[in-house]
């Protein structure tokens, strides 16, 4: 454990140097050199990550060992902990790899090792066998060949590339990530939308602020607090009760699918690592789409519960407004959330919204809200959610403000394990060929919101 702690404090001795020498070369100009830096201070922020991941699991292991409750799981029989070990080493040296390579952005590969140091040992040993598997550039390259031809792909497998496929396959298995026709295979780590969509740069507004976690099971277990009140204490007092407690937020993940069709063509002059990788794109940008419109408005019976569905249902949250959406509606809603989750709050609105208010003006004719062409409102960061609603109607509810504290507030859920199942020919609608193949993903995701005090949402009315 010493070990780890002090190979901690050294990545962040460097990575406050090279933050420092960001800053510095900023105010100069150098952009070439402050790309590498970043570049250079992502690698530092993984490390850091996966030391502190690995001092988890030391933690846990050493807790074992001696018969303390620092997470060994009961029952835990000796010489599991070094067979743990081995595993989550050889999944940590993989994501190594694959960062290395530029294989995996950072965000993915911090994310891929987030799920080493969560929930039980069995768990924990499970997503290092996923991370390993299915970030094998082995299996990478027989899942391409099997992609551009599903009949005969696999007869062109190097020895190496079915043994990494038989792997992946086991893995799947255990995972439960695969169709009751078993037919189905595993996406590589690096085509995953499970790690990749979880980028500060998606086109999906409430990934990019909302709390996103991954799990290996089918409900996300999170606990939330409407917070607990602290004390100053006379000597011998006895304490208070610090109420309000602790509470279980489960959250179920629903399935999702995609479909692309490609031709014979297509198949047979297409690389199998490009065409992997293009297929990959065009699945990510439909579940993304998707997912974005369940995350806000999603009715939670077969898909997510949207923040918008929510913050409603609960009732408790809504700031009524007036049709007119007067200059006092906006300020009323971002002085009704309460203290403890202003400092980290943010705007959520539709463009047309965003668009309103900037044409705002005061009584001399200057801009309202000149901040928001700078992404700001009432300073704080100002985000565009196209799915909330965007005009205003005299004959229903218009919810066209959203404040609050995302990071602590909503929960975004990912389970690991994304499966696609090789279409061998398409059929038209009488039942003959239509000489393309396809390729059917599907993927399981889930949100809520897990403190309704944490938002307020605007209801021009």
């Amino acid at each position: 454990m010493d070990q780890i702690l002090a190979a901690k404090a050294e990545q962040e001795d460097e990575l406050k140097t090279l933050r420092a020498q960001l800053a510095e070369a900023g105010t100069k100009g150098h952009a070439e050199r402050a790309d590498n830096l970043k570049r250079a201070i992502a690698r530092r922020e993984l490390a850091i990550g996966m030391l502190d991941e690995e001092a988890k699991v030391r933690a846990m292991i050493d807790g074992g060992r001696t018969g303390g409750e620092s997470g060994a799981e009961p029952g835990a029989k000796d010489g599991l902990a070094p067979a743990v070990t081995g595993v989550l080493e050889q999944a940590k040296r993989r994501l190594d790899a694959e960062f290395k390579g530029a294989k995996l952005p950072d965000h993915a590969a911090a994310k891929a090792a987030s799920l080493l140091g969560q929930g039980t040992t069995a768990e924990q040993t499970l997503a290092a066998r996923w991370v390993t598997a299915a970030g094998d550039p082995e299996y990478a390259k027989a899942f391409g060949k099997l992609l551009v031809d599903p009949a005969r792909g696999h007869l062109t497998w190097t020895p190496r590339e079915a043994d990494a496929y038989r792997t992946a396959k086991a893995v799947q298995a255990e995972m439960k990530a695969g169709s009751l026709t078993g037919n189905s295979e595993l996406l590589p780590l690096n085509l995953d939308p499970t790690i990749r969509l979880t980028s500060a740069g998606s086109i999906n507004p409430l990934r990019r602020i909302a709390g996103v976690f991954t799990t290996i099971s089918n409900t996300w277990q999170g606990v939330t607090s409407a917070g607990v009140t602290a004390e100053w204490k006379g000597e011998g007092a006895q304490m208070t009760d610090a109420a309000p407690g602790t509470d279980p937020a489960p959250i179920p993940v629903h399935l999702g699918d995609a479909w692309v069709p490609f031709s014979y063509e297509v198949g047979q002059d297409a690389a199998p690592a490009g065409f992997s990788n293009a297929i990959a794109d065009l699945l990510m940008d439909a579940a993304d789409q998707l997912q974005n419109t369940a995350y806000t408005t999603g009715t939670g019976t077969g898909q997510p519960t949207g923040i918008i569905t929510s913050l409603v249902a609960g009732a408790a949250s809504v700031v009524v407004g007036t049709e007119a959406f007067p200059n006092a509606d906006v300020y009323a809603t971002q002085n009704a959330l309460p203290p403890r989750f202003q400092a980290n709050a943010q705007w959520c609105a539709n463009l047309a919204i965003i668009n309103l208010m900037s044409q705002k003006e005061t009584t001399a004719g200057a801009r309202l809200f000149p901040e928001i062409s700078d992404g700001r409102l009432l300073n704080r960061p100002l985000n565009e959610l196209s799915n909330m609603d965007g005009v205003i109607n005299a004959a229903a509810e218009n919810y066209t403000l959203l404040y609050g504290d995302f990071q602590r507030g909503f929960a975004i859920v990912d389970r690991a394990g994304t499966s696609v199942e090789l279409v061998q020919n398409v059929v038209g609608v009488d039942g003959r060929p239509t000489g393309q193949r396809g390729v059917v993903m599907w993927f399981r995701t889930g949100s809520n919101v897990v403190v309704q005090n944490a938002f307020r949402l605007l209801n021009a009315t």
